[in-house]
């Protein structure tokens, strides 16, 4: 079984498959690249140079009324961090951006307009505009200025898709429209001569904003951040193609925050020291409610504290558990005695458990002397029988002492019963008092979180008036800004290097991706070793690609018979021993997958080699469809396989001779109308068993096996099936058909011949190594000037340009 499945996609890495498709992809590489430098520059060239400003404010963020109390400001970081974070969301609230750009001449914007881009005229201008709106569908739109001498001009617009109109006004004078009057003022005449002489007429052009459109434009480029959290300093940047107008924008937004700080903190201390005025006589109110509260509470409950409440309930519980289970033990007890009395079983044991009580004497005693009596018994048992007078008296007195004891327990299981009861009733009472407790807990701590609450609310709001007193006697800013914002900065955008960089690699990445694309979908045959890893046909060798013009009858063995090419077609002839070396003639079969991978050719050529070797050899030109044979020989096609088969002509009448001895070749004939059933036709065994008692070789050239099936039955009964492939131009799906003829039409001893190999790649190593097995890589290692068609040495430089160009 071959190693390998053939795949349309490469998925093993050859390091030299891919030098040579980069090699030769190269110049493809260099356009992507140079084409990416162009498109580098130019966006460098027609993108407007963005630029960056940026103004710091120092916060100020200590409690000076705190200090000024001798109180210890706040020293708590998650604390500033928010009191900070509040402050960059007011930097960029639409209140301060619009407070700002109120102080700046930003309503009406002035225009140049250059041969690409548009340059804003930010305080700049060579004239000045001022303008009575009439109607809002002026703003946003282009008013073109073109000014034809220095006390007059022209004023076009379009609005909402209208035709251009225009309007002549004259310099300082009001000319109306019917959305607004305008008066146009010039400030240097000569700015605008020299700008309209190199760029257009009507250069200028300006454009009127409402405060919404203002905003817009620069709260979407606006950045406010902090820049050291630990030094309380904040960053405003902003971006835009006007290095100036951004700078003062910044500028202004810095100095409007600082100003709205001192005006809202002014406003806001006499609000805030008359709430706290109105909150301290309420929760006054609320503080004395909540005292009386808390003490109506502790008389009605008779209680200092719910917290005492509950651990004298608990100790006292515990008490009463304790009595009550000494009362259950002694109860169980006096049952247990009862039980035994009954049963006449030894009461001993018992007397330990009731001693130690000075209420339990009786029953002890008793006990005692009914163990006394049953001890005589025993001994009077010993002396005389159960029957007699004395064992009987014993026995009486015993039975009397157990009543006794019965009668002396009742009235003691009596009594503890009683004390049972009571100390039960007393548990329940005071379980009941410890069930209330919660209730009060939770009520008592209720009036004690409001009181606290309110007294704390209340010192609170004490010590608040007395700092807000002291910050109304005056109110300083507290921020500062240590740095104004540039405009003489170089711009931020477009980032030179970044965009070639940026450029250049996207080539790089394309080229490389194209290179990557190419092998991995590289499906041609480029060596007899790789063919070998999807087939296990036998590999008879290689032939080099001839470089020159191959002469009409394709035969070149002849005419150089010392060249490399001929040396590999007497390596292929010798290697056919291996195949079949039995006495006889033999029928060769040439076949390929498709057409122009040499099948004709090699043909040829081999029954040249093996003529050359003194066997004679016939070629039978099968391809009835395309048929080549006549073309090689240079000879006409008149009659051939299709009339001998069809019994038109004989054997003797085809066969025709090259200029070789011992090669002699029946051409195809006329072209039938079924060439498949003409080759399967018995008479096709007949011509060749004929040919077999002339001729030693029988070369049959047949059809494309991967084109038609024609030629298969002739591959099935050769000897010397051969499949022909192109290196560089067959396809490694080719090889499957290979596969199939051995598997599937049991063509045995199928050998494979590689066509067209560069003998520069075999030589300098950018192609595939073949080795001595194949048959013919020893040829190529005997160097320069063996054959007769070797080429002269390479210079450097000719290697050199082999190495890019592969050619």
């Amino acid at each position: 079984m071959p190693r390998k499945q053939v795949s349309p996609i490469n998925e093993d890495f050859d390091f030299k498959l891919f030098v040579t498709i980069s090699r030769k992809n190269i110049w493809w590489f260099m356009l992507f690249m140079v084409v990416s430098m162009v498109i580098g520059l130019l966006i460098l060239r027609y993108t407007a140079p963005i630029f960056e400003s940026t103004a710091v404010i120092k916060l100020g963020i200590d409690d000076k009324a705190k200090n000024v109390l001798e109180q210890g400001a706040k020293n708590d970081i998650l604390y500033d961090a928010n009191r900070i974070a509040g402050d960059i969301e007011l930097i960029r609230s639409r209140i301060i951006v619009e407070r700002a750009l109120n102080t700046l001449p930003l309503k009406v914007s002035y225009f140049t307009q250059g041969t690409v881009l548009e340059y804003e005229l930010y305080k700049q201008s060579p004239f000045e505009v001022e303008v009575r709106i009439k109607d809002s569908l002026l703003y946003g739109n282009r008013f073109m200025v073109d000014f034809e001498s220095e006390n007059s001009g022209k004023l076009s617009y379009v609005l909402e898709n209208e035709e251009r109109e225009s309007k002549a006004f004259e310099v300082n004078q009001w000319v109306s429209t019917p959305y607004a009057d305008f008066k146009i003022n010039i400030a240097n005449f000569g700015e605008i001569t020299k700008q309209q002489q190199e760029l257009q007429k009507d250069a200028y052009f300006f454009i009127i904003y409402t405060n919404r459109m203002v905003y817009d434009q620069i709260a979407s480029e606006l950045f406010v951040a902090p820049l050291n959290i630990d030094a309380k300093t904040i960053q405003i940047k902003l971006r835009g193609k006007n290095s100036h107008k951004i700078a003062d924008i910044a500028n202004a937004i810095a100095r409007e925050f600082i100003k709205y700080d001192v005006e809202k903190n002014s406003e806001v201390t006499g609000k805030i020291l008359d709430f706290i005025d109105l909150t301290i006589k309420s929760i006054d109110t609320d503080l004395s409610n909540s005292e009386t509260s808390l003490e109506n509470f502790k008389r009605s409950n008779k209680i200092i504290s719910p917290d005492q409440a509950v651990e004298d309930v608990s100790e006292r519980i515990k008490e009463i558990n304790r009595s009550l289970e000494v009362v259950n033990f002694e109860l169980d007890l006096y049952k247990r005695i009862r039980k035994d009395l009954n049963e006449g079983s030894d009461l001993t044991k018992f007397i330990l458990s009731i001693t130690g009580s000075s209420d339990k004497n009786m029953v002890i005693s008793q006990l005692d002397k009914l163990k006394m009596m049953m001890d005589e018994r025993d001994i009077v048992l010993t002396q005389a029988t159960t029957s007699s007078e004395m064992y009987r008296i014993i026995e009486g007195k015993i039975e009397n002492q157990k009543e006794l004891i019965l009668k002396t327990l009742s009235n003691e299981e009596s009594t503890l019963k009683t004390k049972q009861r009571i100390f039960e009733n007393q548990l329940k009472e005071f379980e009941g008092k410890f069930g209330r407790i919660p209730a009060q807990q939770a009520e008592y701590g209720r009036l004690q979180r409001f009181f606290n609450i309110n007294e704390k609310f209340y010192s609170l709001l004490l010590e608040k008036k007395a700092e807000f007193s002291i910050t109304k006697a005056g109110y300083i800013p507290l921020h500062i800004v240590l740095q104004d914002a540039q405009f003489n900065v170089p711009p931020v955008s477009p980032n030179k290097s970044l965009i070639i960089s940026a450029c250049l690699m996207i080539g790089f990445l394309v080229s490389f991706g194209l290179i990557v694309t190419r092998y991995l979908l590289y499906n041609e045959i480029n060596s007899l070793e790789e063919v070998g890893l999807y087939t296990d046909a036998a590999l008879l060798g290689i032939i080099p690609k001839y470089k020159r013009e191959i002469p009409v009858s394709q035969l070149l063995v002849d005419k150089n018979p010392k060249s490399v090419i001929s040396e590999a077609f007497r390596s292929i002839r010798t290697n056919l021993q291996f195949i079949a070396n039995d006495d006889g003639a033999k029928v060769m079969a040439v076949t390929s997958t498709i057409s122009g991978e040499g099948k004709t050719f090699n043909a040829i050529n081999l029954a040249g080699v093996i003529a050359f070797s003194g066997k004679k050899v016939v070629i039978l030109d099968c391809d009835m469809r395309k048929p080549k044979i006549h073309i090689g020989f240079n000879v006409e096609n008149n009659h051939g396989m299709s009339t001998l088969l069809i019994g038109k002509d004989t054997t003797e009448d085809c066969i025709m001779h090259s200029s070789l001895p011992n090669l002699d070749f029946i051409t195809a004939g006329p072209i039938p109308p079924n060439p498949a059933e003409l080759i399967i036709n018995p008479r096709m065994d007949q011509v060749i068993d004929y040919l077999k008692q002339k001729y030693d070789i029988i070369i049959c050239d047949t059809p494309p096996v991967g084109i038609v099936s024609d030629g298969i039955p002739i591959m099935q009964r050769a000897d010397y099936p051969l499949y022909i492939l192109r290196a560089n131009y067959s396809r490694k799906m080719f090889i499957v058909q290979i596969n199939k003829l051995i598997t599937d039409n049991k063509v045995s001893n199928l050998s494979v011949i590689l066509n067209g190999v560069e003998l520069s790649k075999i030589k300098y190593g950018y192609g595939y190594g073949y080795s001595y097995g194949y048959g013919y890589g020893y040829g190529y290692s005997y160097g320069y000037g063996y054959y007769e068609d070797d080429e002269k040495p390479l210079t450097l430089l000719e290697r050199l340009k082999l190495v890019v160009t592969g050619k």
